[in-house]
């Protein structure tokens, strides 16, 4: 009896094959997993900013009587210092970047691929407090532009009593610094109470994400609708 054996040709075409089913599968379960880093980073950030604020009230009173000024007069770091004692602060990162905190080249862009331009020149105000959590992930925030203390509208009328608003990238400069998929955002508001929200309703794959944090902790998963219409 003689010893069967595959053949050359036999081997190449069964590689050839798996190729194929691994160029076709890997994408998919790439996107799946970045997408649960995600949920896992927007829920646990969106605990640490809850906490950090119920902490600071505990300590100086609700955040409607912390007569906190417009950005452009020092309030994101009046702001900062109320939450700082209850976060896990890796970096603070200053407007020249010397300390090389972030990569102030990086191109961001919304859900739908259009670029945001926003960060590039935030990143070097010292109008915005910009700090790297212990776990990596980048905050970023200010407080109102408009109307000091927590009495302002957000441009689409959705939510009122701001106090001011936090960017958060889940993985600092690590690409692809796209909303929805590493970066999110919310306002804090005081109304009776505290809390982060988002008062858009943009988390679709055409348009900008900058909902998509409400998305995340609604249904938690990242299986954004292509269209509004296709909610």
């Amino acid at each position: 009896m003689k010893d069967r054996a595959f053949t050359l040709a036999e081997v190449l075409i069964t590689l050839a094959i798996i190729g194929v089913v691994a160029a076709m599968t890997m994408p998919v379960l790439i996107n799946k997993y970045q997408g649960r880093v995600a949920v896992t980073k927007v829920k646990k950030i969106y605990s640490v900013l809850n906490q950090a604020v119920k902490l600071a009230e505990v300590d100086n009173g609700a955040v409607n009587s912390w007569n906190l000024p417009l950005y452009t007069n020092g309030g994101s770091q009046k702001l900062y210092g109320y939450l700082k004692p209850y976060l896990r602060v890796a970096k603070e990162c200053v407007e020249d970047n010397s300390g090389n905190c972030l990569d102030t080249n990086s191109n961001y862009y919304y859900l739908n691929g259009s670029e945001w331009t926003a960060p590039n020149s935030d990143y070097g105000s010292k109008n915005y407090v910009r700090i790297i959590l212990s776990d990596g992930a980048l905050l970023w925030f200010r407080t109102n532009s408009r109307t000091a203390g927590c009495n302002e509208t957000n441009a689409s009328r959705t939510l009122s009593n701001i106090c001011g608003q936090f960017w958060l990238d889940t993985n600092g400069s690590v690409k692809p610094n796209t909303y929805g998929k590493d970066i999110f955002s919310w306002f804090l508001i005081y109304d009776k109470d505290f809390a982060f929200k988002q008062g858009a309703d943009n988390c679709y794959l055409d348009d900008d994400g900058t909902s998509c944090s409400n998305w995340i902790l609604e249904h938690d998963n990242t299986n954004y609708p292509k269209t509004k219409q296709s909610k």
